[in-house]
């Protein structure tokens, strides 16, 4: 089995990698808005905008993800963060996923995602 790092990066002197693959498993962890000027609701539609990007990376839409993990800073941002969510995942198939609330690593992060998705189509070597 083959294992793929991207986007390697250090954060405050952790290094870690956003995305971790391997022939049948894709892990996208630390998935943040890109820019924390809006609310919650802009907020998460910009970080699942972001999962969105790095699946294509992959050669893989929404379809392939298994679970979503979606971390808020505030349980009272429940009812934007669901607003941007059923904008954004497929009515038909959308993801397992938890919600939970908790201090996220930046006071201006309202919301941050992690994502177990499965690869669908050919991994290149």
């Amino acid at each position: 089995m083959v294992i793929e790092r991207r986007h390697i990066e250090s954060l405050d002197g952790a290094r870690k990698s956003q995305i971790v693959a391997t022939d049948e498993l894709i892990f996208l962890s630390g998935i943040h808005p890109e820019s924390t000027d809006g609310d919650v609701k802009e907020q998460t539609r910009s970080a699942l905008a972001r999962v969105d990007a790095l699946l294509a990376e992959l050669g893989e839409d929404q379809s392939a993800i298994l679970v979503i993990h979606v971390w808020l800073k505030d349980m009272r941002y429940f009812g934007a963060m669901n607003a941007a969510w059923n904008e954004w995942a497929d009515p038909e198939n959308p993801p397992a996923r938890t919600c939970v609330s908790g201090e996220l690593y930046r006071p201006d992060l309202l919301v941050e995602v992690v994502v177990t998705a499965c690869r669908t189509g050919e991994v290149s070597a």
